[in-house]
């Protein structure tokens, strides 16, 4: 059975990735002339994030066939599979004067895809990283989940018109079964989607609240990418940039999709998975360090040019080059302050282990007396790393010191 999961598994990513390839010729050879790079790469980062979304849930079902995590990714992947699908109906200008059966059908299919994209999602947040809801009382969320998209598929089933892809709305044909319009339970469909979502997220600090060490640090590496897709996704509110819809925001949205199954394959697979501590710790240093630098550059240069205009009537580049100085000198320094702050305040028991060092190294250049040498040594160790016992041994000595 093992060897059958996993044989199916390989055989979904061969087929994924034969699909993707498709794609790319295909969205290469549409692309007008001359080609906007952004938008090529936009389009080529999508495709792409199929492939290693298929990938990454192969491999985990390859070394563990009941993690349903694979699975999910593997759904994911799977949605190259429509891609065509969509991108046909999302550039068809009008339908057709006579839809046939089997144009509603695939409209219904294009209109329903986007819940191959956002409920394994979320269902991996609830079966992450073990492959199973954290206690049995979370099941509920699955038949939640299964509910959502039948009701939905059931409702656009049975709709009386058929919505073209698009915002706002291009086209609309009429469905050949409708027979009832049920977007009346709409707003309760949303508002249950939302309660799934918060609870798998919840489901996941949960874990984290209730997790040994090597479980927490796997959370550690999905709640980081989730993180980062956020804070690339919000820019694209109106409140924020609102710079959704550009090629640009496309690209970056789809490089930080890519971080979700990466951050997936290394926590499940192990791989330097205790590294993630690091890196969430100097992208907080270097994120906070840039966007001071940022305040102190711009508030330096628009200071110098008011000053440099009253002064003589005219702005001068003087100002830019100023406070480029300034910050090449600010950097090392305040690079400093702040990864000493997020110690502190993040890290504060790798922060008392490096100030336990720091003071046993003191001690070791000027202390002459072996016995305290060894008694500081000794207490430097218990501090850090806390273990049950300790010996200390030198050689053609007996051995000192012994807790």
């Amino acid at each position: 059975m093992r060897r059958n999961r996993a044989a199916f598994a390989w055989v979904l990513l061969a087929a994924i990735l034969v699909a993707t390839g498709i794609a790319t010729i295909v969205e290469l050879q549409a692309a007008p002339a001359p080609k906007n790079l952004l938008q090529v790469v936009s389009s080529l980062t999508t495709l792409i994030a199929f492939a290693v979304f298929g990938g990454t849930g192969a491999l985990i079902v390859a070394r563990q066939p009941r993690n349903t995590v694979g699975w999910l990714l593997l759904m994911e992947g799977s949605l190259v599979f429509l891609y065509p699908l969509v991108t046909y109906f999302e550039n068809l200008p009008a339908p057709p004067a006579e839809p046939s059966g089997a144009f509603a059908l695939g409209l219904w299919f294009a209109n329903g895809s986007w819940l191959l994209l956002i409920f394994p999602l979320l269902m991996i947040a609830l079966h992450f990283p073990t492959g199973r809801p954290p206690s049995p009382r979370w099941n509920w969320l699955r038949v939640l989940a299964v509910g959502l998209v039948a009701f939905f598929l059931l409702m656009t089933a049975l709709a009386p018109e058929l919505n073209g892809p698009g915002e706002p709305t291009p086209w609309r044909i009429p469905n050949p079964i409708g027979i009832v319009n049920l977007e009346f339970l709409l707003p309760v469909w949303i508002a249950l989607l939302l309660l799934l979502a918060v609870s798998s997220v919840a489901s996941l600090f949960v874990r984290y609240r209730r997790g040994a060490p090597t479980e927490r640090s796997q959370i550690k590496w999905l709640l980081y990418a989730g993180a980062l897709f956020l804070v690339v996704w919000v820019q694209g509110f109106e409140f924020v940039f609102d710079v959704s819809g550009t090629d640009a925001f496309n690209v970056a949205l789809n490089l930080s999709i890519l971080t979700l199954p990466i951050a997936i394959a290394i926590a499940i697979l192990r791989y330097k998975l205790y590294d993630i501590d690091i890196i969430i710790r100097r992208t907080l240093v270097y994120a906070i360090v840039t966007a001071l630098l940022a305040l102190v550059f711009y508030g330096a240069v628009i200071v110098m040019q008011r000053l440099f205009t009253g002064v003589s009537g005219q702005t001068s580049p003087i100002a830019i080059v100023a406070s480029t100085l300034a910050i090449a000198a600010l950097f090392s320094p305040l690079r400093r302050r702040v990864q000493d702050f997020v110690d502190r305040r993040f890290y504060r028991r790798k922060y008392d282990a490096q100030r336990v060092l720091a003071d046993f190294g003191a001690i070791a250049r000027s202390e002459t007396d072996l016995g305290a040498l060894v008694a500081a040594q000794a207490r430097a160790v218990e501090e850090t790393l806390q273990p049950e016992t300790i010996a200390i041994w030198l050689p053609e000595a007996e051995r000192v010191g012994s807790r």
